[in-house]
């Protein structure tokens, strides 16, 4: 929260969460970024949040932050529609969100 507090952006705090591990001595990223899906915006992040509460999952409360319980519905959508399940709040989740519409997960 401390991170987000200053800026909102999901890739800059894995950025500064990332260079205080490597200060400790961490190693480096263990999997590529996923540079062929967009990022989203922090109000693309609450419509995410808000479409899998219209679904049944139970992420809390909708406010643009990606917490465990959000990751952990974005991975039971994911693999309930043959996505790779990563949790990732990309493009390509709330893309196939949206073309849901208002059904029963």
């Amino acid at each position: 929260d401390a991170i987000y507090s200053y800026n909102a952006a999901e890739s800059y705090a894995l950025a500064i969460a990332h260079l205080s591990d490597r200060l400790r001595g961490a190693g480096p990223w263990r999997t590529p970024w996923p540079t062929d899906d967009r990022g989203l915006s922090r109000a693309e992040r609450k419509e995410v949040q808000e479409r899998l509460l219209q679904h049944g999952y139970d992420i809390g409360v909708a406010d643009g932050m990606i917490g465990v319980r959000t990751r952990a519905a974005i991975r039971e959508f994911q693999a309930a529609r043959g996505m790779a399940a990563d949790g990732r709040a990309g493009g390509r989740l709330l893309d196939a969100l949206r073309t849901l519409g208002q059904g029963i997960r």
